[in-house]
């Protein structure tokens, strides 16, 4: 085989395996129904995932039900201001294109106030997960369970899906 037919199988295989760890990972918002609603506690739902840009959240919701994003002092006091952007349409696609806070909550009836909202903090690609606080004095720490198997959606699938493409190619160049 000549060095040219090497070096495009190489080039090809660093491109893809560039484009597999690029992708981002969907979330189902949601304990393991994967629904938008009153039955969740977001706070325990988020604690365990560290979101990075290109990450996707779906909120899958009845009509009963709306998704706002709003700023975080709207967020905070669960008031019905003029939102960032707002939702109703039942499975709502929010692509987290940038590092910081982001702030989501039900606008219905006092869902919002009974629970129904979600702060996403979206950190940068390769850094660690935000710390959690240290245990009050004299508590022994409590190891965090695993993430919930039903929110995340796509990573280990997408880039598994690429291996054989990775490998057709690699053949006709081989």
């Amino acid at each position: 085989m000549t060095k040219f037919k090497v070096s495009v199988a190489f080039t090809l295989l660093a491109v893809a395996l560039q484009f597999a760890f690029a992708v981002g990972t969907n979330y189902t918002v949601g304990a393991l129904d994967g629904l938008w609603d009153l039955n969740t506690n977001y706070t325990k739902w988020v604690s365990n995932i560290t979101f990075y840009p290109g990450d996707n959240l779906l909120f899958s919701y009845t009509l009963q039900h709306d998704v706002w994003e709003v700023t975080e002092a709207e967020y905070t006091s669960c008031t019905k201001g003029t939102p960032i952007k707002q939702y109703k349409d039942g499975k709502t696609l929010i692509a987290l294109t940038e590092t910081g806070s982001r702030y989501f909550y039900c606008s219905v009836g006092s869902h919002c106030s009974s629970g129904m909202k979600l702060e996403v903090l979206v950190v940068p690609t390769g850094s660690s997960p935000p710390s959690s606080p240290p245990p009050p004095n004299g508590t022994t720490p409590v190891s965090p369970p695993p993430p919930n198997g039903a929110a995340a959606t796509n990573g280990i699938w997408t880039r598994s899906a690429i291996a054989p493409v990775l490998g057709a190619i690699l053949m006709i160049f081989l």
